[in-house]
């Protein structure tokens, strides 16, 4: 069994200061009135604490908007293979970290994306509890502890943090001498306050739904009028692909000089909602309407992945429905509607 520490707040500062000494330190600061992003850190003032939700996801720092995967120069082709600089990542809630595991699934499945497995290895990850908020439903995803896909992981209990690691690297370094006179061997009493803060947490969430007939629900309602009321006021604008911490849908692009000898190929994040996200040639176009692509999207969140992994990459951390410009990415709501269908009701995914 690990070894679990107890970080007084006091000593964060210096907790900070042996961070950056593995590499450039990512947290999440506050941008604008309601908003966070993750951003480079140099002092502990800098990081909001309280910051339920970023932005963007921390997809961003392994698997970026925009990236080069080839370049070409004077009838040569070189594949770009960026040297990442070591990274921590501070202040992951257990969503996030759910959303990571799933990327790391699929990017890792054979054969590996090089650029996405490169960037991960060079980072380090380190939790941070959190209280859900009206639109956080991680519960009802099974993604609300954090049970794997940290290094370090950082409950708040008041006075302090209650430290646990789950790999070598988080386990070295705070068993290193780097943190003698900043931890201390976490006490009964902080053991204690760990359990108290997990038990209040758990009974915080105030939406969800059942999860354990969600395949049979979308399967069954897939012609519910939902979809038509939804689709339509849906503007295709995308918001809700970029923001999720498991959509990785992406689009090649050239782009070449103008003398046309060199050039670079290019992998940008693309948007299952966008208009031609499924045209093809011949000007087919699979899913032409917005229900069409709506229906997708949400079968894709909810169980399209339960055949080739047994997971679903819905990790419930609200961000769709925050961003949605037209309110229809309200995944508890949609879900509760469906699934009080007559023909949903008594079935589950195991039948």
């Amino acid at each position: 069994m690990q070894p679990v520490y107890f970080l007084p707040k006091e000593n964060f500062p210096a907790f900070l200061e042996a961070l950056k000494g593995l590499g450039r330190v990512y947290a999440p600061v506050k941008v604008s009135k309601q908003s966070y992003s993750f951003k480079a850190v140099e002092k502990a003032s800098e990081i909001a604490f309280a910051a339920l939700r970023t932005i963007l996801p921390p997809k961003k720092f392994f698997y970026p908007p925009s990236e080069t995967l080839i370049s070409y120069d004077d009838g040569r082709i070189l594949e770009y293979q960026e040297e990442p600089e070591f990274k921590v990542i501070f202040g992951v809630h257990p969503c996030d970290l759910a959303g990571l595991g799933i990327m790391d699934t699929i990017f890792e499945d054979g054969p590996a994306d090089s650029h996405y497995v490169r960037r991960r290895r060079m980072s380090m990850l380190v939790g941070l509890s959190c209280m859900p908020d009206k639109h956080c439903f991680c519960q009802s995803m099974g993604t609300d502890c954090p049970e794997k896909g940290y290094d370090i992981f950082l409950t708040d209990i008041e006075d302090g943090y209650f430290l646990q690691s789950q790999s070598t690297m988080g386990s070295a370094f705070l068993d290193g001498s780097g943190m003698t006179g900043i931890l201390e061997r976490a006490r009964e009493a902080h053991k204690d306050r760990y359990k108290e803060f997990w038990i209040r947490r758990k009974d915080a969430f105030s939406i969800g739904f059942a999860p354990d007939n969600l395949r049979a629900t979308m399967d069954m309602e897939w012609d519910n009028p939902v979809w038509e009321e939804l689709g339509n006021r849906c503007l295709s604008c995308g918001n809700c692909t970029p923001v999720c911490p498991t959509c990785y849908c992406f689009d090649l692009v050239d782009v070449a000089s103008l003398s046309g000898d060199s050039g670079e190929r290019r992998r940008e994040w693309d948007s299952c909602q966008f208009t031609g996200f499924a045209q093809v040639a011949g000007d087919f176009n699979f899913r032409p309407g917005p229900v069409d692509r709506l229906k997708f999207w949400y079968r894709h969140k909810l169980h399209g992945f339960d055949d080739a992994y047994g997971f679903k990459t819905c990790v419930g951390c609200g961000r769709c429905t925050v961003s949605c410009p037209s309110g229809i990415d309200d995944i508890v709501a949609v879900v509760n509607i469906l699934q009080s269908s007559k023909k949903a009701e008594g079935k589950s995914d195991a039948t």
